[in-house]
């Protein structure tokens, strides 16, 4: 028997038709939830226990490579894992817009996110701030999202697909050690 997923949402092949239907409706060139969400060039896991294995570096290194960029963010928690592919299904709690590192440093703190015992994930999604606004809510008309409390009438969840050196390693590995590597961690942080 499959280890998949048995209820609406596959780890194979996910689609998006909600979403996507109503951007290409009203989008010239609109960017699919599967470019968002599973293939966006910035994924990463947050350490965000004060004591981790990982010693001294905090989420905060993690999100360097975001310093000054904009565009919509998704911040996720692990939902269930398919031994068969290979694949981690990924379910996402808040959607958010603007200088990503900033907004994302500030919802650890004010959403209580820090020492909490649940892994959380961050994807970001380069656009700009007009195409960011458009998007973020669209995926708060079309999905809900426990940690988004205004504006947020969607009523599907929002399930993301990695692949297992997605999962585990993220595209930011590398940044963080060289960045580690280099610097001390109070340098960094400046």
């Amino acid at each position: 028997m499959s280890s998949c997923h048995l209820g609406e949402f596959l780890c194979q092949n996910p689609e998006y038709p909600d979403f996507d239907e109503i951007a290409k409706k009203e989008l010239a060139a609109p960017p699919l939830v599967h470019e968002i969400i599973n293939l966006s060039v910035f994924c990463t896991g947050l350490p965000l226990e004060d004591e981790n294995i990982l010693g001294n570096l905090t989420h905060q290194i993690f999100l360097k490579g975001l310093s000054t960029k904009n565009g919509i963010y998704h911040l996720w928690v692990d939902f269930e894992n398919c031994t068969d592919h290979d694949t981690h299904t990924m379910k996402c709690i808040y959607v958010g817009k603007g200088i990503a590192e900033s907004r994302i440093n500030d919802h650890v703190i004010k959403k209580g996110l820090k020492n909490n015992g649940v892994s959380i994930y961050a994807s970001f999604y380069e656009c700009s701030n007009r195409i960011s606004k458009y998007l973020e809510q669209l995926f708060l008309d079309t999905y809900k999202f426990s940690l988004n409390k205004y504006e947020n009438p969607g009523t599907k969840e929002l399930f993301a697909v990695w692949d297992e050196e997605r999962y585990a390693m993220g595209t930011e590995a590398n940044a963080v050690s060289a960045l580690s590597n280099i610097h001390s961690v109070e340098d960094i942080l400046k």
